[in-house]
C-alpha cells in the first residue's frame, strides 16, 4: 500500500482543524452574503478577523488582570 495523498489530508483535517456553525436568521445570512460580495471578502475572512480581534481583545485583558493581582 502506497502513500494515499486523500487519507493523509482527511487525517490532517481531523486533527488540525475545527468547525464552527452558527445559525441566523436567513435574511441576516442574505444581508451578510451580499456586504461581503460588494466588499470582495470571503466570509471566512471576516470570521478569521472577527475571532482574531476577540483573542487580542481577551490576550490584553488577562494581561491587564494578572498585573492586577
Amino acid at each position: 500500500m502506497g502513500f494515499n495523498q486523500t487519507d493523509y489530508i482527511a487525517k490532517w483535517r481531523k486533527e488540525n482543524m475545527r468547525t464552527i456553525n452558527a445559525i441566523y436568521k436567513k435574511s441576516f445570512v442574505d444581508e451578510f452574503k451580499e456586504a461581503c460580495k460588494i466588499l470582495e471578502v470571503s466570509q471566512s475572512q471576516v470570521f478569521r478577523k472577527a475571532m482574531s480581534d476577540v483573542i487580542k481583545k481577551a490576550a490584553v485583558k488577562k494581561t491587564k488582570a494578572e498585573e492586577n493581582k
